[in-house]
């Protein structure tokens, strides 16, 4: 009879190559309740799914010639609550916004309102150790949309400058794969639909025994 490989075995596997061979940060958010919100991810809010804190930090590192404030008015058009638009909508939007830029008007020091565009990502720089942050996140509570005091905890997020782009799903090595895409993944689009706004890619995984 074949040994078990655990979920757990598995998650911290590709966790270490995602850090050994990729160069990704690695963050782990348990907590023991789901509640609370000393996880080390900065958020105000367990429904939310974008580091703010992240995504300021790399949009000012991209945007060195923009003031402050219209770095904020930028991230506040990206990461505005867009539960009412069908999870589609919502993801072609942000996917616009994260490829080619938030076009907004700030107010110079000289008064004027001029137009300026907000990058969140460089995306002709692949280096870890560049401007870019790579980090992988694992078990993070993220709150149900709308508002139950009831979460989920997906196993590993690929967060690139704060913004959760690849979901990772895993099996132990008795659980059949089709039951992570029925079950799994139907369940976080049903329960936690913000975070697809902002995914580019989902990989459902479980090992051969």
């Amino acid at each position: 009879m074949p040994s078990l490989i655990s979920e757990d075995n598995i998650e911290q596997a590709v966790l270490q190559t995602l850090q050994a061979q990729y160069g990704y940060t690695l963050l782990n958010c348990f907590t023991t309740k789901a509640e609370d919100l000393n996880d080390g991810s900065n958020r105000s809010d367990k429904r939310d799914v974008i580091l703010r804190d992240r995504l300021k930090a790399a949009a000012t590192r991209l945007n060195p010639d923009l003031p402050e404030a219209a770095i904020d008015k930028g991230l506040d058009v990206l990461t505005q609550k867009r539960l009412a638009m069908s999870a589609i909508a919502a993801n072609r939007e942000i996917d616009s916004l994260i490829r080619n830029g938030i076009d907004i008007e700030y107010e110079n020091a000289n008064g004027k309102t001029e137009p300026a565009q907000v990058r969140v990502i460089d995306f002709n720089d692949a280096n870890p150790n560049g401007k870019n942050e790579f980090l992988a996140v694992s078990q993070l509570w993220i709150q149900y949309a709308q508002g139950e005091h009831r979460y989920r905890r997906p196993d590993i997020l690929l967060y690139i400058n704060g913004l959760p782009l690849v979901f990772i799903e895993l099996k132990n090595s008795t659980a059949k794969l089709k039951s992570a895409f029925d079950t799994n993944l139907g369940d976080y689009k049903r329960d936690i639909p913000q975070l697809f706004h902002t995914n580019a890619f989902c990989i459902l995984s479980s090992p051969t025994p």
